[in-house]
């Protein structure tokens, strides 16, 4: 499943645009669309002056589905469109363009929060479509249409149940009991959007991955920043050991506004809001 959307870019290194197996145009770096969606951003940073992530200072709360500090209304019906971009030395490449569109919808069983992303790295666009409970971030569905593979997972609470396989093949079937009710990795940043974010604020959550399993996010909030000229809180997205990205979101809008991550030394990728 998905990650950041910097992340999905450059998947070798972690989520979002490549997170189900749509690979983007490279600089000379063999990155993916995962590593580029999964690459936070802390602060407006130079493409050769990305400071290192700090390690963890404080310790960090565990937030599962439901959790009595999330807020889903703080996540609001929205269009935003991203600009994906990989930089390497004094070289600055566009691997292509995300479309994130979120709708609130109210259903026989409660209010929902629908997104479609849209990414597009060239001729063959990736759409990733998922419901999630708008009261306790919980995930329903998750259904990704990639040129390479179709992914399609039913959640209900610690059961996942589904396929994956490439396209025109018999897919594999997906049917688990986890040991706790997840998050969607493709929906990381929900639920950070929806945690009372402030600078020293540090929490992990687990989620569902159909590429891993279950695995353990962790943010950690080190401050703020101007970015597109909103101030927005400053957070280091953890997906795992030496796998951190800089993301920032919006104090007032909640929405995300940029996330950057390191490939290497050399390379960095960026998911910045196009300001219409």
């Amino acid at each position: 499943m998905s990650r950041p959307l910097a992340l999905l870019l450059a998947r070798s290194p972690a989520r979002f645009i490549t997170r189900h197996g749509t690979t983007f145009p490279t600089i000379r770096c063999g990155l993916s669309a995962a590593a580029l969606m999964l690459v936070p951003v802390s602060a407006p940073l130079g493409a050769q002056q990305v400071p290192p992530v700090p390690a963890p200072t404080v310790q960090a709360v565990l937030i599962a589905p439901g959790d009595s500090t999330l807020r889903g209304g703080r996540i609001l019906a929205d269009s935003v469109q991203y600009s994906l971009i990989a930089y390497r030395g004094e070289q600055q490449q566009m691997l292509g363009t995300a479309v994130d569109v979120v709708k609130l919808e109210m259903r026989s069983d409660g209010p929902v929060i629908h997104r479609v992303l849209t990414v597009s790295p060239g001729r063959a666009p990736l759409i990733d479509s998922t419901v999630t409970d708008a009261r306790t971030l919980a995930p329903r569905r998750h259904r990704n249409v990639s040129s390479s593979r179709l992914i399609s997972l039913d959640f209900n609470g610690r059961r996942v149940k589904g396929s994956i396989g490439p396209v025109d093949v018999p897919s594999l079937p997906i049917d688990t009991t986890l040991a706790i009710a997840p998050f969607d990795s493709g929906n990381w940043d929900l639920v950070v959007r929806s945690l009372p974010l402030e600078k020293g604020y540090a929490a992990r959550f687990r989620v569902y991955d159909t590429d891993s399993g279950l695995r353990e996010y962790r943010i950690e909030v080190t401050g703020s920043a101007t970015v597109l000229d909103e101030d927005a809180h400053v957070v280091i997205f953890t997906l795992a050991p030496k796998r951190e990205s800089v993301v920032w979101i919006g104090k007032k809008s909640r929405r995300l506004l940029q996330v950057e991550t390191l490939i290497d030394a050399n390379t960095l990728l960026r998911q910045l809001r196009q300001v219409r």
